[in-house]
């Protein structure tokens, strides 16, 4: 009937880029993910400016770091 294939089709259309059979190792993922979130942490702290006690403090020497 008609009313059955209308059904059918919004059913298949709901959502076409889900792979049922996808299977994910979520723990791995998540480390993975931890680890370059933490190396652009990295980078970026090692970069920024370093913060000076008052306005006569020495700037770092940046062979120092």
């Amino acid at each position: 009937t008609p009313k059955e294939s209308t059904a059918l089709a919004e059913k298949q259309d709901e959502d076409p880029l889900e792979d049922p059979n996808l299977h994910l190792n979520i723990e791995e993922l998540n480390k993975e993910f931890m680890v370059k979130s933490e190396e652009l942490y990295d980078s970026l702290m090692s970069c920024h400016w370093q913060p000076l006690d008052t306005v006569h403090s020495e700037i770092p020497d940046e062979a120092q770091r």
